[in-house]
Order: C-alpha cells, then structure tokens, then sequence
C-alpha cells in the first residue's frame, strides 16, 4: 500500500506542474495588449492600378460639347490604336459651317478695314503737310515784322514827319519870296494883297498839317507800334500753340488709328486660328486608344473606379475636356496607399511590406515602397506608392489590395536575433 501511496502522490504532483507551467509561460510571453510591445504591423488597404494608364478625352477648346454615338463596353480589351469614342459629327458640322460663314464676312469687313487705314494714312500726310504750311506762313508773317516790318514802320513814320516839315518850309519860304517882292514893289497893290493872302493861308495850313503828323507819328511810333508788336508776337504765339496741337492731334489720330486697325488685325487673326482649330477638332470625332489595355468608363482617381456606375452611353453630352474613358495597360502593375501622418514613421521610402488581395487565393507577395509625397496631397493625406511583382497570378487594375508594414520595434527584434 506504501508504494502506490508514493506513485500517486508523485504522479499528482507531476501532472499540477505540467498544467500550470504552460500558462505560467504564457502569462509571461503575452501581453496584457499590443500596444504594450510597440510589434503590431501596420495594416493599410490599397489599390493596385497600372503603371501605365491613358485617359481619353476630346481635348478641345472650340467644341465645347459633344453627343456620344458609340462607346466601347466597360471592361473591354483594346489594342493600341483601336476606336474606343465615337461621337456624333452633324452637331460639329453644323459648327464648321457657320464659322466659315462668319469668317467669310469678317474677310470682307477686315478688307474694308485695310483699305480706310491706307486712306487716313494718306489724309494725314495731307493734314501733316497743311498743319507745317500754316506753321511756316505764320513763321514767315512773324519773321518779316521783326527783320523788316517794324524798322519800315518807323522810317516810314519819320519820312511821313519831313515830309510833312518840307511842305511847312516850302510854304514859309514862298511866303518870304512874295514879301521881299512886295518890298522891292515887284508886284501891284492888286495882286499883291491876293497872292500875300493865299501865301499866308498855304501857310498856316501847312503848320496845321505837321502839327497833325507829328501827332500821328508820334503815335504811331509810341502806341501803334508797340500793339502791332504785341499783336505779332501773341500771333506767332497762338500759332506756335494751334501747330503743336495740331501735330500732337495728329499723332493721337494716328495711334488711335492703328490700335484700332491692329485689334481688329488679332481679332481676324484669331478668328482665322479659331476656324482652323475648329477644323482639327472636326477630326477628334473618333477616339482611339494610343496603348493596349482594357478600357474602363470614365476618369480613375488615384486607381479607383467612382463608387457609382458610368451613365455614360450612346446619346450622352460630354464636354472637350471631360474624360469618357480610361485605358488600363496590362502587364506592369503598382499599389497607390493613403497614408495618414502617423503612417510616415513606418512607411518610408525603400521600407518592405506584404501584400495580399481579398478573393485571389494563395497571393503573397512582398513589395519595395516606390516613393512618398513630400506634402499631402490632401487634408493630412499623404500619397504612397509601393512596386510589387504579380507571379503567375493574374490581377486586374483597380482591384482592392491589402498590405501590411512590420513596425520598426519588431525590425530591430529581428535583427538582433540574426
């Protein structure tokens, strides 16, 4: 009985260590939580989109509106240069017409332009030549008063004044004559009291006329000749005033001229280029696919289709510069992330992850992270983009990835045990 106490009492004892040593061990190895390690990867969701995409648009500035016609089905494979976008061309026609139209008349109104310019070109030599003739005459009027004018006017006056002083002495001295002949008894009693008489009247007559002109030439030396100087001067003046006028009216015409022929030479211009423009995007109303891909409705953003379905189909206005479809390269591929501000310390350019993609069984794959914005892109969001290799998998653009980022804590650990 001793001996099988002693088995059990052992064998009790061993199977209470084997149970409490294995949560004992547990309780050291697991923390209370993960943030108490600092070792939980960082989990992101992705997009896988293709490296090389191209959007196909209208790309017009003169055509701002266009009906679809015919649209490849969504999801469909194209090959490069293959007709994706067709759009209705008897709206664009319609368009073509009335600006040839339009830029028929504006031919014939740019012509009538030309040829008033070239005619007021040839009025204002006309006005020039006119404006310079009145300038020199007015010049040449001043010129001869001062050179010449003004000096005649006084010896004209100062002959006028001995003149006038001549005839009183001529007057005097046939005067004296007839008194000396009436002293030497030359003449009769008769004769000789008419012709004293008419002497002495001739005489005084003569005093009053150059009395009158030594007033007149007084004047005209004192008063008149100064205004007519005066007068002169304030001519010259005025008309040195009216010829810059006349020039600086001229020259503002003339500006005013050909600003106005050189608008309406840019308008013609670019009604010309506006017509050719026109023209070329004539040529747009069928889209082709410059690379080989499958072609998915409607723009991407950042890899991703629009929550919503494309309404885009036959009969359906879209403007020049929308985007109707998007082709998806095959072959090379990459993942676009969001990352947040707290991400940056784990994500880093170079930095291994590990992708995996919901519903394709068995994908793994490890990828490089290709570059990080510098700046959100927006809000606090940062763009990511991460290089991987596909295998034998097949994966499909836009498809929804996940990927996770070892935290730099759990790199270290694993260092240290290498």
């Amino acid at each position: 009985m001793r001996p099988l106490a002693v088995n059990f009492s052992l064998l009790s004892i061993f199977l209470f260590a084997s149970l409490a040593t294995p949560g004992t061990l547990r309780a050291k190895e697991e923390p209370d939580s993960a943030s108490d390690t600092g070792t939980s990867p960082t989990q992101l969701k992705g997009v896988i989109e293709a490296v090389v995409t191209a959007e196909l648009e209208a790309d017009t500035e003169q055509i701002s509106s266009y009906t679809i016609e015919r649209l490849i089905p969504h999801g469909s494979t194209v090959k490069a240069g293959q007709n994706v976008v067709w759009f209705d061309s008897e709206p664009i026609n319609e368009q073509v017409k009335v600006a040839e139209i339009e830029m028929r008349l504006a031919t014939i109104s740019m012509e009538e332009d030309e040829f008033n310019h070239k005619q007021f070109l040839a009025n204002q030599k006309l006005k020039r030549s006119a404006i310079e003739r009145t300038w020199q005459a007015a010049q040449q009027t001043y010129n001869n008063f001062v050179k010449v004018d003004r000096e005649r006017t006084i010896k004209t006056q100062e002959n006028l004044l001995k003149g006038s002083l001549a005839s009183l002495e001529n007057a005097k001295e046939e005067l004296d004559q007839l008194q000396q002949m009436y002293d030497a008894d030359e003449l009769t009693e008769e004769s000789e009291e008419i012709v004293l008489k008419r002497a002495k009247r001739a005489v005084e007559s003569a005093e009053f006329r150059h009395q009158s002109t030594v007033i007149a030439v007084d004047r005209a030396i004192k008063q008149g000749l100064p205004r007519t100087i005066a007068e002169q001067e304030a001519a010259f003046t005025t008309a040195e005033h009216a010829h810059q006028k006349a020039v600086r009216e001229l020259g503002v015409e003339s500006t005013r001229a050909q600003i106005e022929i050189t608008k309406k030479r840019d308008a013609y211009k670019k009604a010309q280029t506006k017509l050719s423009e026109l023209k070329a995007e004539r040529k747009k109303v069928v889209l082709a696919s410059k690379i080989a891909g499958i072609v998915v409705h409607g723009k991407l953003t950042r890899g991703k289709l629009s929550d919503k379905p494309s309404s885009l189909k036959k009969g359906t206005t879209v403007t020049g510069s929308q985007v109707i479809a998007t082709v998806l390269a095959s072959g090379k591929l990459q993942i676009r992330l969001d990352l947040t501000q707290s991400n940056l310390p784990v994500v880093t350019p170079g930095a291994k992850c590990t992708i995996t993609v919901p519903g394709v069984e068995g994908f793994k794959a490890t990828g490089t992270v290709k570059s990080v914005s510098a700046i959100p892109y927006a809000g606090s969001r940062y763009d990511c983009v991460v290089s991987f290799s596909a295998g034998k998998h097949t994966l499909t653009p836009t498809m929804a990835c996940d990927v996770s980022f070892a935290s730099k804590e759990s790199k270290t650990e694993s260092n240290g045990q290498k």
